[in-house]
């Protein structure tokens, strides 16, 4: 009963049965309702608190089974409302509690000084007690108080508005003008796209051709080189004599010399690799006919130790 004392409550239009037996409410009737807005008087953009207090006698009524309906239009709840329970005995108490705000036009007060404040009075708010089948079995109706909304502009301010004359009020809200597009968006979508598109086979053709640049080349398919190492060096040793590079020769020389250590035989060895590196560290360019009785014999000797047979 104290709680009920702390709402300035509206109370509920009486649509319930009657029991000769009494109720713990009074009157013999099975349930109350009341109603409580905080605070009636508010700024724009503040919050309000709406409460619905439902008192009722257990022997007669389950708590669990009543319904509330009820419009706060034009404010909106911030969520859905939280609810409490309260026993005592036979007596039971549940409190529906909403927080409201309205951000929209319609509570924006309008034209100063005569409409200052807008003043709204909420729909019924319908509680209804059911069945155990989900019927409704009877239920009353409750008012709300009135709320008014206050603008945020203090008076003071508001009259030097006013008496200064700078300030056009409006309280009508110029609805939005359609949208200009200079290109339709359709076909400046379409053409990003393309565009896209476009550059993103630029870049694939760029890529492959970069990476067939710096891939690894794969070496051609071809007859098996029957050359021994000899003969090769042997080879290079003729190029390098006829294009006359001295270095590539002399080095050819070398590579000579030691390859008839590894494929000639050995009593002939060490007579053509002394010979292979007098000329390689000779002070004169090697002749062309020292180079071709070199080169004939060394290939010769390599061609003998080809044909012997290894030993048991």
């Amino acid at each position: 009963m104290a709680a009920l004392a702390l709402l300035a409550a509206s109370p509920a239009v009486a649509a319930l049965p009657y029991f000769r037996s009494g109720s713990v409410i009074g009157e013999g009737t099975p349930l109350k309702a009341y109603t409580n807005l905080t605070p009636q008087v508010h700024l724009f953009g503040d919050a309000v608190t709406a409460r619905v207090a439902v008192v009722a006698d257990t022997k007669w009524v389950d708590p669990a089974r009543l319904r509330i309906t009820t419009s706060f239009r034009p404010y909106l709840p911030v969520g859905g409302p939280v609810v409490l329970r309260l026993h005592s005995g036979r007596f039971a108490q549940v409190t529906w509690t909403w927080t409201l705000r309205c951000l929209t036009s319609p509570c924006v007060p309008r034209l100063p000084p005569s409409e200052k404040f807008h003043v709204f009075r909420f729909a019924l708010v319908h509680i209804d007690y059911m069945t155990k089948t989900g019927k409704r079995a009877y239920g009353i109706t409750a008012s709300w108080p009135p709320v008014e909304v206050l603008s945020q502009v203090s008076p003071a301010t508001e009259n030097a508005l006013v008496s200064s004359d700078h300030v056009t009020w409006h309280y009508h809200v110029t609805p939005v003008a359609s949208p200009t597009f200079g290109v339709s968006p359709v076909l400046l979508f379409w053409l990003a796209l393309g565009l896209g598109g476009a550059v993103l086979l630029a870049a694939a053709g760029f890529a492959r051709s970069w990476y067939l640049t710096v891939r690894p080349q794969r070496a051609a398919a071809g007859p098996v080189d029957s050359k021994t190492t000899l003969e090769r060096a042997l080879a290079l040793l003729a190029w390098a004599h006829e294009r006359g590079d001295e270095t590539l020769e002399r080095k050819a020389l070398e590579r000579v010399a030691g390859e008839l250590g590894l494929e000639a035989p050995v009593p002939t060895v060490d007579e053509l690799s002394r010979m292979a590196r007098e000329l390689a560290w000779s002070a004169d360019v090697p002749g062309d006919e020292a180079v071709e009785t070199f080169a004939e014999q060394a290939r010769e000797t390599g061609r003998h130790g080809d044909d012997e047979e290894p030993g048991p």
